[in-house]
Formats: structure tokens, C-alpha cells, sequence
């Protein structure tokens, strides 16, 4: 039984009664042996509640009897505490009363109940094989009220168990009990079976000490291939953590090495690629940036690819006509188009067969075609994504009340919707969302409005009139907002910013979009925007300074860094899109951005992230606490 004094079943109730009562709980059994618990009115009998589905009042009801009585009937009282909390859906609560659980005064019939509560544990937690154990260890002793609770345990163990990861582990198991040395293409065999186990589902069944040893090793060595196999930076240091959480593995540590490499070496992008991006037209300098930027990419890790690129321009058919003549030439993947239209037009097409990484998104509710899933993908820098972004992580950092400086057009429209789709929830809330005139220098008038100054102004002329007389008076601010949104191109950014500062609201944390970076490194310039916090990419950050950025002239001197950051990745990301779309959890880091594959058509990107420090996009790590300006 654990300590008390360490540890309560619940929050510690406060009042003196509760104290009284653990004091001298203490004192009989020795050193503080009984739990402080919550206390609830007395509802008659907790069997009766339980069995009318107030599951919570049950609970309740049993620990304050566990709480009073004596330790041999106290155990059994645990064990129906932390059932009722798992039927009324408090699994942290059920975990809580079974600390308290001494199982040596259980009988077999309460131990074959508390092994239901515990694989009812595993059930949530997505662990199967340990559930699957724990219903085993309790059949012969389930008592008859509880048998109703094991067959519809067994029933969700097996739905869990004919999901295709479980169906994977269990291959695993037998490839386990046969290797009783190391096979290097066993090793690799094994890497593959496991692969449409998610990494995050690999670190839960890796940790479960009910599990084969063996097995759970080859699991946990899977998790650190998988987290290692973009970068493989850091990989002989994880994996001697690895072979010491696992000594006795039939592994060495140079063997899981040689499995890492032999696995690794087996991710190949396709043998011939077709690229259709702009030659001409108003997109001509976003496809010639892409394009470096894939080649650059290319020239650094060929493999035995052949590319072939296929120009379009303005003419709605163009891209069409580069997808077929792609076709013609024997293509295995497409990489593009570049415009949302020319993306819809080709997945429109009937008969396709050919994998596809457009450039943009895909059309909302596009379903592949059979034979394609997970191959047809979207890899964009949308901004409405962008915007949605900023307000997960705003809302991550604990910002509650939001100020929205949106300018009034079209474009700002868009970005305060998808800002409000993802911040508006859990009790958050936007204090007041204003427009100000792009073509405008002066913001004044918007940001007192905002910040409500004109109002303290309007209070003290009232003031002043009922007196009749002239008032020192310093206007405030509205107190009620904890975080600004600002999307803006950079020229509107460096007016707004210092605006706020004089109106004293440079104090409160300001989010924009990744336009508020032009890409192009001018530290004087953006010194007005020092403490605005953006999304951005992470080939941004790395050339921060102007001697950084490459003279590659489809660069633009930096302001088409973002979309060579997209070429590079487009290339990159092509080995890895089946292992993405088996392992939604996996991510791919990448210059642009890190993805994972959300199964929604277009892959999932979260940004890297920037703060201006001295007129410089510096790399921002937030702790995850709401925190003042910069």
C-alpha cells in the first residue's frame, strides 16, 4: 500500500473534519496509512447507485468507506471505488484509488476484479496484449455480478485485436520467439512488420512491463529507427540507451546499428519523377524557385532518379497537357502542379494510376482513387493553415482573450476566420476583431478604438464638463487582452507595431502570419518589428543574415526562400509518403516545415517558429506558458 502522506486518492479536502479524521486514521495504522479523501453527502447505499449508473456518487461514496475502515475491508472497497471511476470515465481517478489497493488483502474473487479495472487500464492506453493477459489471470475468479464486465471487456479486446497494428504485433511476436540470434534480414523483416504501428503506439507498448522481453525490445528498437531514420543524427548515442533499457536482448548495440542502416537504405524515392511547374506566366518565379530548390535538393542525394520536368504557363490546359505527356513518358510519381485549379482539373481526370505530390492543397473531401491511398498528397504553404496555426499555438501557451488587427480585404478576412476557427474554443474568446485601410499609414484611430482609449478619453471629457474644469489625465488601455493577432505584410507590420507601443499595449505578446517576413534579410528595416512571433521555415532561420542566403537567383535575395524551402522538401519527402501515410504520427522534418500525413489529402505542416530580435527572425521555443512581449 502506498503512503499517504505521498500520495491522495483524490484532492485533499480542506476541511477540519477530513483533517481529524486522516490524523487519526495515522495513528492507527502507524505512519499517516489511510488517504485524505473528498468527501460527499451521505446518498444511502453506494451498490445502489452504482447499479443505477451514478458511477461518480458510487465511487465517492466507497472511498470515504475505504477511508474509515478497517484494512482488510478496505482493499475490496478500493477496487469498487476505481471500477465505478472507470465507468463514470475518470481513468486518472481510478488510478488514484488504486494506490491505495493492498492486494494482499484481496480474496481471489476482488483480485480477479481489480485485474478487470486494470485491463480496462490497458484498453484506453491501446495496449491489448496486456489487457488480453489480465482477463486471462481473472477468468476462472470473476465473481457473477462482475461476468456482464469481462464479456464486454473481451469484446473490446478483441475489436483492438483485429485492428491491423495488433494484427502486426502479434507477426511480430512469432519473428520474436524465432530469432534466437541475430538474422540481418530477420532484423530488417522485423522493421517492415511493424511498420503501420504508430511510433506513439510503439513508445506505449515499449514501456509495458507485462509484456515479452524479447518482444518488447525489437518494439522499442523500432521507435528509435523510426525517430531516426530522416536525421540520422543522434543515433548511436539512442541506441545505446536502448541497449541498456534492454541488456538482454539478442541484439548488440552494433547490430541494431546494421538493422537501423540495412532498414534505412531500404527507403528509395522512385525511379523516374515528373515535375510540372510554371515556365511562364504570373507564377513563373514561384515555379523557377521551386524548381532550384528540388534540384538542389536532387544534387545532394540523387539515388538513381531520373526527373523529368514539363513546363506549364497561364492556359488552364497547359497543366493537363504536362500531366499526360508525363504519363507518356513512363513517370512512377508526379511532383505538382503548383495552382490550386490545376490541381483540382487533374484529380478530376478519370482512370488515374500514377502517384502524386501537388504542390497545393487538395480539394476539400477529395477521396484517392482504389489503389491509391495515401499516394495522392498535397504539400503546401497555405496561409489559412498558417493562420489556424498561430491560434493552436497561442491557445497552447494559455492566451485566453485575443485582439484581432486585421486589415480590410479579402486576404484578411481569410486569416481571421481561420484564426477564429482554431482559437475560439474551451472558453477563449476574441475581445474585439477590427479592420484598418491597407493603403493607410496612420492606425490611430483603429488601434484606440481596439484598445478601448477612446472611451477612457471620452470618460475623462465627461469628467471634465460636469467639473468645469481641465483634468490631468493619462488615457488607459483596455486591461482584458493577453495576446494580439496581426497579420500584415511586412510594410503594414512596422506601422502597426510601433503604434501599439504608444498606446502601451507593446507589452502584449503580438502573433502575425509567415507574411510578415518578406525573406529577405534588412535587420534595419525590421527592427520595428522586434517581439512579433510568427510561423516561418526552418531555411528562413538558418539564413538569417544577408551573406547567408545563396546567390541562386531564383531566390530573389530571400523573398522566395519559403518556396525554395518547398522544392527541397518536395524531393526529400518522396522516400518517406507510404512510411507517412502507415504512421500518421510520423513526422518528416523538413526545411519548409515538419510533416505528417493527417490522412486528409494534404499533409499536415507544422511551421517552425520565429521571433524578430533586433530586426532578425530568431528561432522561438515557447515553454508553453503564457509569457509578456519580447
Amino acid at each position: 500500500m502506498l503512503d499517504a502522506c505521498t500520495q491522495s486518492p483524490t484532492r485533499p479536502a480542506r476541511t477540519v473534519f477530513a483533517a481529524a479524521l486522516c490524523i487519526s486514521l495515522a495513528l492507527l495504522l502507524g505512519a499517516c496509512g489511510a488517504p485524505t479523501v473528498r468527501t460527499a453527502p451521505d446518498s444511502g447505499d453506494a451498490r445502489a447507485d452504482f447499479a443505477q449508473g451514478r458511477y461518480e456518487q458510487a465511487a465517492l461514496d466507497w472511498q470515504r468507506q475505504a477511508a474509515q475502515a478497517e484494512p482488510g475491508a478496505a482493499a475490496a472497497l478500493w477496487v469498487n471505488a476505481a471500477d465505478a471511476w472507470m465507468l463514470a470515465g475518470r481513468p486518472d481517478e481510478a488510478r488514484n484509488a488504486l494506490g491505495w489497493v493492498d492486494k494482499a488483502r484481496l480474496d481471489q474473487a476482488d483480485t480477479a476484479r481489480l485485474d478487470l479495472v486494470l485491463a480496462d487500464l490497458a484498453l484506453r492506453s491501446e495496449r491489448p496484449d496486456e489487457a488480453e493477459a489480465l482477463l486471462q489471470q481473472a477468468a476462472a475468479a470473476v465473481p457473477p455480478a462482475s461476468r456482464g464486465r469481462y464479456e464486454a471487456l473481451y469484446d473490446r479486446l478483441v475489436a483492438q485485436l483485429s485492428a491491423p497494428a495488433s494484427q502486426d504485433i502479434a507477426r511480430a511476436a512469432q519473428l520474436s520467439e524465432g530469432l534466437r540470434y541475430y538474422d540481418p534480414q530477420a532484423a530488417v523483416e522485423m522493421m517492415q512488420t511493424l511498420e503501420s504501428v504508430s511510433s506513439a503506439e510503439l513508445a506505449v507498448r515499449a514501456a509495458n512491463p507485462r509484456a515479452e522481453r524479447q518482444l518488447t525490445g525489437w518494439l522499442d528498437l523500432a521507435w528509435v529507427v523510426r525517430n531516426h531514420l530522416v536525421e540520422p543524427a543522434g543515433v548511436e548515442d539512442a541506441v545505446g540507451a536502448w541497449k541498456q533499457r534492454h541488456p538482454y536482448h539478442v541484439l548488440n548495440e552494433s547490430q541494431a546499428l546494421d538493422t537501423w542502416l540495412r532498414y534505412r537504405q531500404g527507403f528509395k524515392p522512385p525511379r523516374r519523377i515528373a515535375v510540372i511547374l510554371p515556365a511562364a506566366g504570373r507564377l513563373q518565379a514561384a515555379g523557377e524557385a521551386i524548381r532550384d530548390g528540388f534540384l538542389s535538393a536532387f544534387a545532394a542525394s540523387p539515388g538513381r532518379s531520373e526527373l523529368l520536368f514539363f513546363p506549364t504557363d497561364d492556359d488552364p490546359q497547359s497543366p493537363i497537357d504536362a500531366y499526360f505527356s508525363a504519363l507518356d513518358a513512363g513517370a512512377d510519381w508526379i511532383v505538382g502542379p503548383l495552382r490550386q485549379e490545376s490541381v483540382a482539373a487533374i484529380l478530376e481526370l478519370a482512370g488515374m494510376t500514377t502517384p502524386m505530390l501537388a504542390l497545393n492543397d487538395l480539394p476539400a473531401g477529395y477521396a484517392a482513387p482504389p489503389g491509391l491511398e495515401g499516394r495522392v498528397l498535397g504539400l503546401s504553404l497555405s496561409q489559412d493553415a498558417e493562420a489556424g496555426v498561430v491560434a493552436v499555438r497561442a491557445a497552447a501557451q494559455g492566451f485566453e482573450s485575443a485582439l484581432v488587427l486585421a486589415p480590410e480585404s479579402e486576404w484578411g478576412e481569410r486569416m481571421v476566420r481561420a484564426f477564429e476557427d482554431e482559437f475560439l474554443q474551451e472558453d477563449r474568446q476574441i475581445i474585439a476583431s477590427l479592420r484598418y485601410v491597407e493603403t493607410e499609414n496612420d492606425h490611430s484611430g483603429v488601434l484606440q478604438r481596439a484598445l478601448k482609449i477612446d472611451e477612457s478619453k471620452a470618460r475623462k471629457q465627461r469628467l471634465e464638463n460636469t467639473l468645469q474644469t481641465r483634468l490631468e489625465f493619462e488615457p488607459l488601455r483596455r486591461q482584458d487582452v493577453d495576446v494580439i493577432f496581426m497579420p500584415s505584410t511586412p510594410t503594414q507590420a512596422r506601422l502597426l507595431r510601433p503604434q501599439l507601443k504608444f498606446h502601451d499595449a507593446g507589452g502584449i505578446p503580438a502573433y502575425a502570419t509567415g507574411r510578415v517576413f518578406s525573406g529577405q534579410p534588412d535587420p534595419a528595416r525590421n527592427r520595428d518589428l522586434d517581439g512579433v512571433r510568427f510561423p516561418t521555415t526552418r531555411w528562413q532561420i538558418e539564413h538569417a543574415e544577408e551573406e547567408d542566403v545563396p546567390d541562386v537567383e531564383s531566390l530573389r535575395g530571400g523573398n522566395l526562400a519559403a518556396l525554395f524551402a518547398l522544392g527541397q522538401d518536395a524531393w526529400n519527402l518522396l522516400p518517406w509518403l507510404e512510411l507517412m501515410h502507415r504512421d500518421p504520427t510520423f513526422r518528416f522534418p523538413g526545411q519548409s516545415g515538419s510533416y505528417s500525413d493527417a490522412r486528409l489529402g494534404t499533409l499536415y505542416r507544422e511551421p517552425a517558429w520565429a521571433v524578430f530580435r533586433n530586426g532578425r527572425p530568431m528561432a522561438y521555443e515557447a515553454d508553453g506558458a503564457a509569457t509578456g512581449g519580447e
